[in-house]
């Protein structure tokens, strides 16, 4: 892989002052600032992993990660509206210090994550993102959670939502560019092909969530971790719940790297490995109450579809 020179700069502030104000809008910035997880204990570096990484990450000394930092409880803004938290970030850090470097996440818009990464402005992407088969044809994943995915309506679920064929018909919002877009897309084409969602995609998660709140959008559509952190937070609880009764469609989550990228996806499969074994994946899992997606394998490419 021919990587380029990490020269760029992202203002994390103003990116950070949106979201705010998203969040104000969905209940109020108190209730809905997401917490960083509980400190875990660092971790020793292992000298034959990273002896393992690629030459110019040794010499780096540090891994350039990107990320969309308004996707809690995976990662979000900290109070201070420019350190990115959640369990992404957590996750990094552990992985870090097993291969001894240092992380850096910076926050890009999703749908132009995985084309950074293609320019070379990042290292790797960690941002909760669906291993499908079609990104795998392009990327290679190596997988460390698994969700389903969760329809998040208003309080008190005015519409009777309860499953997927509730939605046809009915204005939707999805964050774009993302796995939870194709499936509204592929329920359309068998569920719904009678009667089809309108499909309104956002560029964040709390846009999606700002059109449920103002009953221009009868849903949302996303992650299960994701939906119910949301629903349990904004408006002190009171704004938000989850529809359907039981997850649906469990997917596979995954760190990405380019093809070429190999020596270091399989330094960060290794280190993974590692805190599994030890523990300390699971305790960081536990920090955030999403021990129901843990992984007892890590899986590169373990798409499903």
């Amino acid at each position: 892989m021919t990587r380029h020179p990490r020269t760029f700069r992202l203002i994390w502030l103003p990116v950070a002052a949106a979201a705010g104000a998203l969040l104000t809008a969905c209940g109020g910035t108190d209730d809905a600032d997401p917490a960083a997880g509980k400190p875990v204990a660092s971790q020793e570096v292992d000298q034959k992993l990273h002896d393992s990484l690629p030459a110019d990450i040794k010499e780096a000394g540090k891994v350039t990660i990107g990320t969309e930092a308004l996707y809690p409880p995976f990662e979000s803004f900290a109070d201070d509206n420019e350190t990115i938290v959640g369990l992404d970030p957590d996750l990094a850090r552990s992985l870090g210090q097993v291969l001894g470097v240092e992380v850096e996440f910076t926050h890009t818009a999703f749908d132009g994550l995985l084309t950074a990464l293609d320019g070379g402005r990042f290292d790797l992407v960690m941002a909760a993102i669906t291993d499908t088969k079609d990104r795998e044809e392009v990327y290679d994943f190596v997988d460390y959670f698994l969700t389903g995915q969760s329809i998040v309506v208003k309080a008190g679920n005015p519409e009777g939502i309860e499953e997927i064929s509730d939605l046809c018909g009915q204005p939707v919002a999805v964050l774009k560019a993302s796995t939870q877009e194709k499936m509204l897309g592929q329920f359309n084409e068998d569920e719904c092909a009678d009667d089809p969602i309108e499909i309104d995609s956002f560029p964040s998660d709390k846009d999606a969530l700002m059109q449920v709140q103002s009953g221009r959008d009868v849903a949302s559509f996303t992650q299960d971790a994701v939906g119910a952190y949301n629903a349990s937070t904004i408006g002190g609880g009171n704004q938000f719940e989850i529809a359907n009764s039981e997850a649906l469609l469990p997917t596979p989550v995954g760190i990405v790297f380019t093809k070429e990228d190999t020596e270091l996806r399989d330094a960060f499969k290794a280190a993974l490995e590692k805190l599994i074994a030890d523990g300390t994946y699971d305790e960081i899992l536990a920090n955030y109450q999403l021990e129901s997606g843990a992984v007892d394998t890590v899986t590169v490419n373990g798409a499903t579809e």
